[in-house]
């Protein structure tokens, strides 16, 4: 039978790998002095940053309306709560009466 380690010396090695792990999180990771001095010169912000790494600013290419409320135009008879913009996929309850025969004037609001 192998011999066994006692669990003093294996509670001594975690002990020490640990005080290395820490002293590996502690240290920065090559470059990062020089990015700090390059931002810290060119007074570049997170903002600079995210347009180098993806190519495009925040903001800058998207429609003025992205994130806006818009009114209902549509409202299903059956249930008033439900309503619908007349953006993206029609409604289940649109698509069915729809299909029944009605129009799409019937549920204009």
């Amino acid at each position: 039978m192998p011999r066994r380690a006692s669990l003093k010396s294996i509670e001594a090695k975690i002990r020490e790998l640990q005080a290395k792990a820490e002293s590996l999180k502690q240290t920065e990771k090559p470059g990062i002095k020089q990015l700090k001095a390059v931002l810290k010169k060119y007074k570049l912000t997170t903002a600079d940053i995210d347009q180098a790494m993806d190519g495009s600013a925040k903001g800058s290419r998207s429609s003025a309306l992205k994130g806006k409320k818009v009114k209902p135009k549509y409202r299903n008879p059956a249930n008033r709560s439900e309503t619908w913009t007349g953006r993206g996929l029609k409604p289940r309850w649109m698509v069915a009466a729809l299909k029944g025969g009605k129009k799409l004037e019937d549920f204009a609001i």
